[in-house]
């Protein structure tokens, strides 16, 4: 079963640490744009899918009926299944009770908030656009709205964090009733503002004392950790996302995004210039030729991304869909992960603990 992901690359201001490809719009560019993004859904044949993910960029700007209208052709041009996962990330400076209406009756019923961080010094280093209190009235807002599976994304290692902030931080999520956390690391990325320098990243040692202390609090508050920076309510746990690190099938739309029929991966390049320009005549008959092969999904990859979760490394999906067995060095040195108290193994499965997911790169770089 596929998955679907929808770029939408509008933001009213970038923020200094992102990466993700964003550009500013006007009425005539995202007037373009979706009509560019129509014509390039129509160019691909009928799969079944049950989950569908608008990310960003700032999927909330848009309208909903403009979401609607997106929603109304995936119906039309996909096998979407009744129980589908949709999911639309948000802004909190960009919706409000009404808006969130709107999207739910578009077909959204899955909303992922960021929001960073839920202190104000915080948030002001990040160049955020709200605050702490925007950011949680944005969720309640959400709720009143009808929104009954909110995720929200906060940020770890951001600047001049403590283990006391990353746990308030923790606790603040946990008090909304959220059914979902993300909790990504701050990754410094060249060609954002912050990799010309950010003061006050703390050290190696506090930022795992500071995931210690959130996981701590996500634990006693209920939620279950299911993938390294990621902890649902049972039942809740992302769907889409987990096809992505279970090297799944997905297809992805608009400049940026990636797609993967779980043996090769595809990718537009992030320029919403020649993505309008691409599909501004309509459908095309090979949509790949028009996109990058980024390559086969190999082993390696799977390796990496299923140990990133809970469920851990399936050795009879690495020897039954990639021809692989781990070799006699690869299972000493897990062997070693395990007296270490980093790694589980059982039953064909290897798992990290809390300990190895915090070391993760370099038991992944080791293994591979």
């Amino acid at each position: 079963m596929y998955g679907i992901y929808i770029h939408i690359p509008f933001c009213i201001r970038k923020c200094p640490y992102c990466d993700f490809y964003s550009v500013s719009s006007d009425e005539d560019l995202r007037r373009d744009y979706l009509s560019a993004l129509k014509n390039q859904i129509l160019s691909f044949g009928r799969v079944e899918a049950d989950t569908v993910y608008f990310g960003g960029g700032t999927p909330s700007l848009l309208d909903p009926r403009e979401i609607a209208d997106i929603m109304a052709l995936l119906r039309r041009q996909f096998d979407i299944s009744s129980g589908a996962e949709v999911t639309m990330e948000c802004n909190p400076a960009t919706a409000d009770t009404a808006k969130f209406r709107g999207f739910i009756e578009a077909g959204i019923n899955r909303l992922s908030v960021g929001c960073q961080s839920f202190q104000d010094e915080t948030l002001r280093s990040l160049g955020r656009l709200h605050s702490a209190e925007e950011a949680k009235a944005a969720v309640r807002d959400a709720r009143e709205a009808g929104f009954d599976n909110i995720s929200v994304d906060l940020m770890l290692g951001i600047p001049y964090e403590t283990p006391a902030i990353a746990e308030a931080d923790a606790l603040a999520a946990a008090e909304l009733e959220v059914q979902h956390v993300s909790s990504y690391l701050l990754r410094i990325c060249e060609g954002t503002p912050f990799a010309d320098g950010v003061p006050g990243i703390p050290d190696d040692d506090v930022q795992a004392e500071c995931y210690r202390r959130f996981c701590r609090v996500m634990d006693e508050s209920g939620y279950r950790q299911y993938e390294i920076s990621n902890f649902a309510v049972p039942g809740y746990e992302s769907r889409h996302n987990l096809k992505y690190w279970q090297c799944g099938q997905w297809l992805g739309f608009g400049p940026g995004a990636h797609m993967s029929d779980s043996v090769r991966r595809y990718s537009f390049e992030p320029d919403i210039g020649r993505f309008i320009f691409a599909f501004r005549g309509g459908p095309v008959t090979d949509p790949l030729a028009l996109m990058r092969d980024e390559g086969t999904v190999d082993a390696e990859e799977y390796i990496i991304t299923s140990l990133r979760t809970s469920s851990g490394l399936d050795t009879a999906i690495l020897s039954g869909r990639y021809g692989v067995r781990l070799s006699a060095e690869q299972l000493s040195f897990i062997g070693k992960c395990r007296d270490a108290g980093l790694a589980e193994v059982s039953e064909g499965h290897v798992r990290l603990t809390r300990d190895g997911f915090l070391v993760s790169n370099s038991i992944l770089s080791e293994l591979i």
